[in-house]
This record gives C-alpha cells, structure tokens and sequence, in this order.
C-alpha cells in the first residue's frame, strides 16, 4: 500500500469514520461492453461475409468451367490469378470497416476501463468509508496495449478468413467439387470466422478487466482476493474448483492464472479487504 492510502486510514480513525462494508461489495463484470465489442465485431465479419458473397461466389461457376474445358495439354492457370485478384480486391473493399472497427474498440477499451474504476471505487469506499482520488499512471499504458493488441486482432479477421476462403475454392477447382459444394465450405469458413470474432470480444474484454482490477486492488493494499466464477454451465472445470477459494495476487493459481486470464475466462476477483478494514482501527 502507498504511504498517502496509510495516512487516509489514519484520518479515517482520527474522524471516527467506520468502514462502510463487513463484507467487500461484488466485483461485477463488463457484460455489456463485451456485447458491445462484439457487436462491432459481428458487423466486420457480416461485412466481409457480404462482399465474399456478392464478388467472389458468383464467378466461381465460370471458374469451374474453365476448369472443366481445361485440355491435358493446356497449362493456363488464368483461373486462379483470377481468383487471387478477387481476394485482393474483397481485401481492399473491406479495409475501411477494420479500420472503423479498430477506432471503435479503443472506445471499448475506455468504457471497459470506465466500468472497472467503477468497481473499484465501490471497494475503495467500503475500506476507506469516504470517496478518495487514486492516481492511475500506469492506466494509458494498459490502454495502448489493448488497443495495439486488438488491432492486429481485428485485422486478422478478415486477412484469415480471405485466406482460408481463397485456399477452399482453389482445392474445390482443383478437385473438381461441384459449385453447390464450394459454396458449402465456403459457409463454413463464415461460420469459422464469426466465432472467433466472439471468442476475441470476450477474450480481450476479460483480459483488459483482469489486468485493471489486480493493478486498482493492489494499489490500495488488497493483499488477496476470493475466486468468483460467472455461476454458469461454461466455467471450466479447473476454475469452478477455484471459485469461493482465497488467492493471493503475488502467487497466481498454478492451473489457472489469475481472473481473466485463461482464454474466455469471465471469472473475477472479489477483494478481501480484512487486513484493511482492521487498519486504523
């Protein structure tokens, strides 16, 4: 804990100020800024699905009559530069919406962060028994890493899926699959695509709030925290074994990490607050 947090428990006694909570208050998650992030994300890949639909599926019958009149003898592959310059195409038609996807999850980022300081403060108030101002220096750091984290992410979305589309319609030309069949992968690579446009909001919202909560906890001197699962069918074996369970935050859990920091983990960090709510007393 900083010296400023021992001073504020000091007056906190001096002033026969009680702690507000026996008990710390329930540190919540950021479900709707991950449905928001998702959201965002949904529509690139609609998007992109949209073009792939509209420019590249309809030329593939043509395609694969070329491919079909193709002589022993004849070596023109024009199909194929075709197909790639399609690829291209769709990949430049889509840029503006990753860049706009990319400048509204730095938006997230801020609201994610907005949502945590929340919680925290909820807590800060519980110990302290008096709202408080705590300097966050390292705050633009884990903000810039969110955003250059997610922009790569979301430029993958697109660059994977063209690429896995791209390689399904030239197996299916080279195999010679009917166009009925091509499309049919091709619906499954969209499939592909939108899950793990999800798994990337989820993921990324947790991380985010698992980072800001250790760093806002343990800058006022939460020493531990109890494991907090979300309570649904989708906890992880390992993590509903952690839930209810004391952590300390210099000694993760072996298995698990922290909160938030297994891929898609929305479990949290509820603080336990004993060591300071005895302080000053």
């Amino acid at each position: 804990m900083r010296k400023h947090f021992q001073t504020l428990l000091e007056l906190r006694k001096q002033k026969g100020i009680k702690p507000k909570a026996k008990t710390p208050p329930k540190w919540l998650f950021p479900t709707n800024q991950e449905k928001q992030y998702d959201k965002i994300l949904y529509s690139l890949t609609s998007e992109l699905k949209k073009l792939i639909k509209e420019i590249l599926v309809p030329e593939i019958p043509s395609m694969i009559d070329e491919v079909n009149n193709k002589t022993p003898n004849d070596r023109n592959d024009d199909y194929l530069d075709r197909l790639r310059g399609l690829i291209i195409y769709i990949g430049n038609a889509i840029q503006n919406k990753v860049t706009e996807s990319i400048e509204k999850s730095k938006v997230i980022g801020i609201e994610i962060a907005r949502f945590n300081k929340k919680q925290s403060e909820k807590v800060n108030y519980s110990i302290f028994g008096f709202d408080i101002f705590v300097d966050e220096p390292w705050l633009s750091d884990q903000l810039k890493l969110f955003s250059v984290q997610n922009s790569s992410l979301i430029k993958s979305l697109p660059e994977q899926e063209l690429e896995r589309v791209a390689s399904t319609v030239e197996r299916g030309l080279q195999q010679g699959m009917r166009f009925t069949d091509v499309s049919k992968e091709i619906q499954k690579s969209f499939g592909i695509t939108h899950r793990r446009a999800k798994l990337i909001a989820r993921d990324q919202t947790t991380k985010l709030n698992a980072s800001l909560t250790k760093l806002r906890q343990e800058e006022v001197g939460v020493e531990e925290y109890i494991w907090q699962t979300s309570g649904d069918e989708r906890v992880r074996p390992t993590h509903k074994a952690n839930d209810g369970k004391k952590f300390r935050w210099d000694e993760p859990p072996a298995k698990t990490g922290h909160p938030g920091h297994d891929v898609n983990c929305r479990c949290v960090a509820r603080p336990v607050l004993d060591k300071l709510l005895n302080l000053g007393k």
